[in-house]
């Protein structure tokens, strides 16, 4: 039978506490350090039931995986923390950097771990939250330790190895992302300015009949961008900057950038994916787009 490995979370957000809820499910000990955390996080890490450990150096010292699962904003701000604390490690431990980052971020991250007692592996995750999709959200990782997550695989989550090189799978995350949200928030800025021009409703019915697809995405997406919309303003700068770093236009996702600021600014974004309003249409969500737009 394969040793299952302790392994950390920080920090237990949407997304964490539910790659810690299936990797606990699977059999493994999850824990977590909690300490200045929202009460939100709080409570999310009890619903999956994570261990917290309140001091940080025991934590480090009782893991051997930890997972870094943040806003991309604050992703080298705790690498950089966790690498502080490496003359406190008796053991070699495995730093994962699972976040929404640029190929380049994550080779600064890597440098942090340089000549440590931390080997580092650039990861991304791509799909909803594990609960959600019951065994299929993937984490691509790369780098020379990236089989160090082959434990992982199949328990409640999908891990696919690209590569041996740190910045692959942070690249793969970046491209993917940038499809998906960039369209978000196309669609977002589109269906706004329909109804700014008070072309809501003639929209809305074209797109009935030719396109819809794209108007089901909208009534899929548009209400619920503001949910995640201030991290994912944070990963559209990323995007940007894996597109720049090879000479292809960021200036779509500096606009979309701006559509999540946008949606950031609705009541909407004061709501959670556990508590928001899925009675509200997309006519509703827009009006709030609106009327952010109209308080600048």
């Amino acid at each position: 039978m394969i040793k299952k490995s302790k392994i950390g979370i920080l920090m237990p957000g949407d997304m964490g506490h539910g790659i810690a809820k299936v990797l606990i499910e699977s059999g493994f000990e999850v824990f977590t350090f909690l300490k200045g955390r929202s009460e939100r996080t709080k409570l999310l890490a009890k619903d999956a039931k994570i261990k917290n450990i309140e001091n940080f150096t025991s934590f480090l010292k009782e893991v051997e995986i930890i997972l870094s699962v943040i806003p991309p904003e604050k992703a080298y701000e705790q690498a950089e923390i966790v690498a502080n604390y490496n003359s406190d490690l008796c053991e070699k431990i495995t730093y994962v950097d699972c976040n929404a980052i640029s190929p380049e971020t994550s080779r600064k991250i890597e440098k942090l771990f340089e000549k440590q007692k931390i080997d580092f592996i650039d990861a991304g995750i791509v799909g909803l939250n594990p609960i959600i999709e019951k065994g299929k959200t993937r984490l691509y990782c790369s780098g020379p330790k990236a089989d160090k997550l082959k434990i992982l695989n199949k328990n409640g989550i999908i891990v696919k190895n690209i590569g041996k090189k740190i910045g692959q799978a942070s690249a793969f995350k970046m491209i993917y992302a940038s499809a998906t949200k960039g369209t978000f928030a196309l669609h977002a800025a589109v269906i706004t300015a329909a109804h700014k021009y008070n072309l809501f409703d003639e929209y809305v019915e074209e797109l009935e009949f030719s396109k819809p697809d794209i108007l089901k995405s909208m009534e899929n997406m548009v209400p619920k961008i503001p949910l995640d919309a201030k991290r994912w303003e944070g990963e559209m700068y990323e995007i940007m900057k894996t597109y720049e770093n090879i000479n292809l236009t960021s200036k779509f996702h500096s606009g979309s950038a701006e559509i999540m600021k946008l949606a950031h600014k609705t009541p909407i974004s004061r709501e959670t994916r556990q508590n928001y309003n899925q009675n509200r249409t997309l006519k509703q969500a827009v009006e709030m787009y609106v009327k952010a737009i109209d308080k600048n």
